[in-house]
C-alpha cells in the first residue's frame, strides 16, 4: 500500500492543501519566472537577461572592439545564457538592427544582412554576419563602473554575471520593446534621446519631469497616441508620402507592415477603379519609395491621399517593467525617468565614495614611502634576519603597509623618489577632494551628472 510505513500503520500527516491551491501557486511562480527570465526589461538598463548576458559575454572578449562571427558571440553568451542558442542567435540578430521601427540606438553594431524594414526578418545566418559593440554601448555608460554594479553567479555558478548594468539614461525608453510573458506583457516605444536627456536634467535641477513622446528615427509617416475608454495609451502609425516635382511616392509604411503586406495592400486598391490611383512602380530597396501614379488631370491633394491609405497600426502601450528592488510594475515613462535619475544618483554616490577611497590610499602608501625612505629602513634590513623579522619591525613602527614596504627595491630609496610621493600626493588629494564633494554635496553631484548627459546629447542626438 502506499504511504503505508513498514509498522502498517497509514499515514495521515500530510499537510492539506486544496490540488487548485496548488496548480495557482505554481502558475503564479512560473509566471513570474517568465517575467524576470525573458520578457520584461529591468527599468535602469532597458535589457531582458539574455541581452544583458549577450553584452556582457561581448565586454569579455574581443566582441569589445572588433566584428566577430554572430555564432561565437552566441557561444560565448551560452556561459551565462540557459535557453539554447537559438534564442540569443535571433536576440543579438535583433539588436544589430537599426532600421525604423528596429533601435533608434543599436547597442551592437553588425557587418552582414540584418534585415531591413522592408523585410525585417531577411536576417543571414549567424555563420555569415559579424558584430560588435557599439560605440554608443559605451558611451551611455554601461561598462564605466563595473566595480560599482551588483553580480550574481550564472546558472552554473562558475561565472559572475551583472544583475543590471547603470547607463547615463533610462535605456529601457530608447529602443523599441515587446515581450509576451504568462498572464503580462509590455511594449515600450522608442523615444529620442534628446528628449530623454531634456527632461532628465529637468527634473535634476527643478524636480519636474518633461513629458516624452514615442519618436522612430527615419519615420516620415504620422505617429500619434491617444487614451481609449479602458484608460489605456494607444499609439498609431500611419503610411507616409513625399512629393517629389510631381511625383508622390509612398517612403513609409505603418509599423508591423513589411513589403510583402504594403503591395498586396496596393494592389488591392487598384481593384476599386474608382479613385485617383491608377498605378504603382517599386523602386524600394532597404526603405521604402514606392511611386504612386495617380490619373492624369487628378492630381490628389494631401486630405484625398489620406483618405485613401487610411489604414493604420494601432498598439497598447504598456510600460511594465522589473524595477530595481525586484518587482514587476507598471511605471509612465515619467515615472521611469524620475527612478532612473534618483538610482543613478545612488549609484554614483557609491562609485565616487570607492574612487575616493583608492585616492585616501594612494596618499596613505606614498606617505608611508616617503616616511620609509627618510627614516632609511633600506639600511636597518641588514641586521634583520628574515622578511617575516623585517615586517614585524615596520609593523611595531606603525607602518600601515608594511608587506609592501618590505619588497620596495632598494633603487628607489632615493629623494628623487620623494619628490614624485610627493608630487602624487598633491594630485591624489586634489582627486580626493573632488570625489568626496561629488558624492557628498547634491549640487555638485547634479551639475556631473547635468554635464554628461549633456555630452551624449552633443554627440548622439543627431
Amino acid at each position: 500500500m502506499k504511504n503505508t510505513p513498514s509498522n502498517g500503520n497509514v499515514r495521515t500527516d500530510f499537510p492539506e492543501r486544496h490540488f487548485e491551491d496548488q496548480v495557482n501557486d505554481d502558475q503564479r511562480k512560473y509566471s513570474r519566472y517568465v517575467c524576470d527570465s525573458r520578457a520584461i526589461p529591468q527599468e535602469i538598463d532597458g535589457l531582458k537577461p539574455v541581452q544583458r548576458r549577450i553584452l556582457w559575454a561581448m565586454w569579455n572578449s574581443d566582441a569589445r572592439n572588433r566584428h566577430t562571427k554572430t555564432v561565437k558571440v552566441a557561444g560565448l553568451a551560452m556561459g551565462y545564457h540557459p535557453h539554447g542558442d537559438k534564442s540569443i542567435q535571433d536576440a543579438l540578430s535583433a539588436m544589430a538592427q537599426d532600421f525604423t521601427f528596429a533601435n533608434n540606438y543599436p547597442l551592437i553594431h553588425g557587418e552582414g544582412t540584418f534585415g531591413d524594414v522592408l523585410d525585417p526578418g531577411a536576417i543571414a545566418s549567424p555563420r555569415y554576419t559579424e558584430v560588435k559593440l557599439s560605440d554608443f554601448a559605451k558611451d551611455v555608460g554601461f561598462f564605466e563602473s563595473l566595480p560599482d554594479i551588483d553580480y550574481v553567479k550564472n546558472y552554473d555558478e562558475t561565472e559572475e554575471e551583472p544583475i543590471h548594468f547603470v547607463g547615463k539614461v533610462p535605456v529601457v525608453l530608447l529602443n523599441n520593446i515587446q515581450g509576451i510573458a504568462t498572464g503580462f506583457r509590455c511594449f515600450i516605444p522608442s523615444h529620442k534621446l534628446g528628449d530623454i536627456i531634456d527632461s532628465q536634467i529637468s527634473y535634476l535641477k527643478s524636480g519636474k519631469v518633461k513629458k516624452v513622446k514615442p519618436w522612430y528615427k527615419n519615420f516620415g509617416g504620422q505617429l500619434r497616441t491617444y487614451i481609449n475608454d479602458n484608460k489605456s495609451e494607444i499609439m498609431v502609425t500611419t503610411f507616409g508620402f513625399k512629393w517629389e516635382g510631381d511625383k508622390l511616392f509612398l517612403t513609409d509604411s505603418p509599423q508591423t507592415w513589411n513589403r510583402d503586406k504594403v503591395v498586396n495592400y496596393l494592389d488591392d486598391l487598384l481593384e476599386r477603379k474608382d479613385t485617383w490611383f491608377k498605378d504603382y512602380i517599386d523602386h524600394s530597396s532597404q526603405t521604402f519609395k514606392i511611386e504612386l501614379i495617380y490619373r492624369k488631370g487628378e492630381k490628389p491633394s494631401e486630405t484625398e491621399i489620406r483618405e485613401l491609405f487610411n489604414k493604420e497600426n494601432a498598439e497598447t502601450l504598456t510600460y511594465n517593467v522589473i524595477t530595481h528592488e525586484g518587482r514587476l510594475k507598471f511605471h509612465t515613462p515619467e515615472e521611469i525617468i524620475k527612478r532612473f535619475c534618483d538610482f543613478r544618483k545612488t549609484h554614483l554616490i557609491r562609485r565616487f565614495k570607492r574612487l575616493a577611497g583608492l585616492e585616501q590610499e594612494k596618499i596613505d602608501r606614498n606617505s608611508e614611502l616617503i616616511r620609509f625612505i627618510k627614516e632609511r629602513w633600506n639600511e636597518k634590513v641588514i641586521s634583520i634576519k628574515s622578511k617575516a623579522e623585517f615586517e614585524d619591525r615596520l609593523q611595531k613602527a606603525k607602518f600601515v603597509y608594511y608587506e609592501w614596504l618590505s619588497t620596495i627595491p632598494v633603487y628607489r630609496m632615493t629623494l628623487e623618489e620623494v619628490r614624485k610621493c610627493e608630487e602624487a600626493i598633491t594630485e591624489a588629494k586634489s582627486k580626493f577632494s573632488e570625489y568626496t564633494a561629488l558624492y557628498k554635496q547634491d549640487s555638485k553631484l547634479t551639475d556631473f551628472m547635468v554635464l554628461e548627459l549633456g555630452e551624449l546629447k552633443t554627440k548622439w542626438d543627431k
